[in-house]
């Protein structure tokens, strides 16, 4: 029988446990630096039993930052910063990626750019851009680079069949929509020894996001999570969906020879064994329930068994202090 706890490998890392943290919409920042809360935060998750970590959202540009207290890539002092943070990281012998995407196409002087409307000297300028991130990333002393190509950033728009309506290379069929990726993809593996995770959607055409997935780990992604549209709008527990990726997520992993993180929603120590023994998928990300107790692996490891009293109400992000409400009024 296999445990969570176990020591597994993801790419070329030895995990010490199953467990994925995936940043979402946590405070980054006071609004200029990182804060000691900030190190604090990332030690908490990196001496608690986590396998691997997975930074908040680092926004590409400027002005399309996540929240008003994300951090984004051209941030003057980004490299010392995150690399103090990932050497408190290292101590515990955690890996650690740097998420980052971008929501609205502002570039080349245009503004709020539609798919369909980008040209190639567009989409060189996105490109060119990411790569340059990736190189700031590597500075910084991350492990990996977690490209969200899913939720809603404007590159998984790029890949959804019913928005991509492109005639050139860039749209029509599956490998077409993802070429933008690959490319990207191509050039950070040129350019950086980073581990490249793809964070990507399960579409409303079941076989095409297999596909997409497909080409993907064909084509240099070294790791993928799966995820949903507005996913944390989703994985509430009073709408009783937590399991909605697995089918999805098992299939991609019985078909691609790269790990595969189901993401969002299971919060149980018990399911969470479950799901690694009858299925293919070995990887779950969890991200509000660190919220709610950084040290909530640990304690599930010395007792054998639990579940996070996380509500899942969706109240600690995209706020200044991203504290969990409810352990607040306890």
């Amino acid at each position: 029988m296999k445990s969570i706890f176990d020591n597994t490998q993801f790419g070329r890392f030895t995990l010490k446990s199953h467990i994925i943290r995936t940043g979402l919409w946590e405070s980054q920042n006071d609004g200029k630096n990182l804060t000691p809360e900030i190190y604090e935060r990332y030690e908490n998750l990196a001496k608690n039993n986590v396998g691997l970590i997975i930074s908040e959202m680092i926004s590409l540009y400027s002005h399309d930052r996540f929240s008003d207290y994300s951090h984004y890539i051209n941030y003057p002092q980004f490299v010392k910063e995150f690399k103090e943070l990932t050497d408190v990281v290292h101590q515990y012998n955690v890996p650690i990626f740097a998420q980052i995407g971008f929501i609205n196409c502002n570039v080349n002087g245009k503004q709020m750019m539609e798919v369909n409307d980008l040209t190639i000297e567009d989409i060189r300028k996105i490109q060119a851009d990411y790569i340059i991130a990736a190189k700031k990333i590597a500075f910084a002393g991350f492990d990996g680079i977690q490209l969200n190509v899913g939720n809603n950033y404007y590159l998984s728009r790029i890949m959804d069949p019913f928005e991509n309506q492109r005639n050139d290379n860039y749209g029509g069929n599956t490998y077409n929509r993802v070429r933008i990726v690959l490319e990207i993809i191509k050039l950070i593996k040129q350019t950086t020894d980073l581990h490249v995770h793809c964070r990507v959607n399960l579409y409303k055409d079941f076989d095409d996001s297999v596909e997409i997935c497909r080409i993907l780990a064909e084509n240099g992604a070294d790791s993928l999570q799966v995820t949903k549209f507005l996913s944390p709008q989703y994985f509430r527990k009073t709408l009783s969906n937590e399991n909605m990726l697995v089918e999805f997520a098992d299939k991609v992993a019985s078909e691609v020879s790269i790990p595969v993180v189901l993401g969002g929603g299971l919060s149980d120590m018990e399911k969470i064994n479950d799901l690694i023994n009858k299925t293919n998928i070995q990887f779950v990300s969890m991200q509000r329930p660190f919220v709610r107790s950084h040290e909530l692996l640990t304690r599930w490891k010395e007792e054998g068994h639990g579940e996070s009293d996380c509500k899942t109400c969706n109240n600690c992000y995209w706020k200044k202090a991203s504290t969990c409400l409810i352990k607040s009024q306890e």
